[in-house]
This record gives C-alpha cells, structure tokens and sequence, in this order.
C-alpha cells in the first residue's frame, strides 16, 4: 500500500482521533492494519454516541451510500464498522492517488493578464 500519511492524516482529520493513539508499526502494510483498528473503534464509538456525526462525516469525505450498502450485503459476516473502514480507507486512498496524480510536474495554468 502506499500513500499512508495523506490517508492516515485525513482520517485522523475527519475523525478527529488522536494520532497517538496509533501504534508504532514496522512497514506500510501493519500501518494501515492499525490505522484500521483504530477506525474501527471510532466508528464503533460514534454509532453508540453520535450516529448522524458518522453520517455526516461519511457524506463529507464521499463514501458511495451505494458502496456501503452492496459492501454490508457483500460481508455480511464482518462487523458493521469493519466494512465501514475499509470503505473509507479505500475512500481515502483514491482520493491520495488523485491528488498526486494532479500534482505531478508543472502546471501549464497561467493567470498573467
């Protein structure tokens, strides 16, 4: 996996979770296993708390509402807020891949009048 401090930094943004509290880990792939654990709580924490922030948050960073249903009818074995992560992790990655898509090389804008 790649791009893990644009996602990891949006998520912890969005959803306002302390980066502390992500355990220190040795490559790309357990970071983003704990930065998922670490969702999982918060999401299980703001269905019990806040369920409309959860809706919110999710409309502001653009999780398909189709995407989510078809994954819960899909993983029906997994936790609600399993799914929920990992659709906002892949969220997050497409968005990261967008960004340094359009940020490579040099811009041919240019606003001189």
């Amino acid at each position: 996996m790649e791009n893990f401090n644009p996602v990891a930094n949006s998520v912890f943004s969005s959803f306002e979770i302390d980066q502390s509290y992500l355990p220190v880990a040795e490559n790309e792939n357990e970071r983003f296993q704990e930065l998922r654990k670490v969702l999982i709580t918060r999401i299980e924490e703001l269905i019990q708390k806040d369920v409309e922030k959860l809706k919110w948050i999710l409309y502001r960073i653009d999780v398909n509402e189709k995407k989510v249903y078809d994954a819960l009818a899909a993983n029906a074995s997994l936790h609600y807020p399993e799914v929920l992560a990992d659709l906002i992790i892949e969220r997050q990655i497409e968005k990261a891949r967008t960004r340094a898509q359009f940020n490579e090389g040099p811009s041919d804008w240019s606003f001189d009048v």
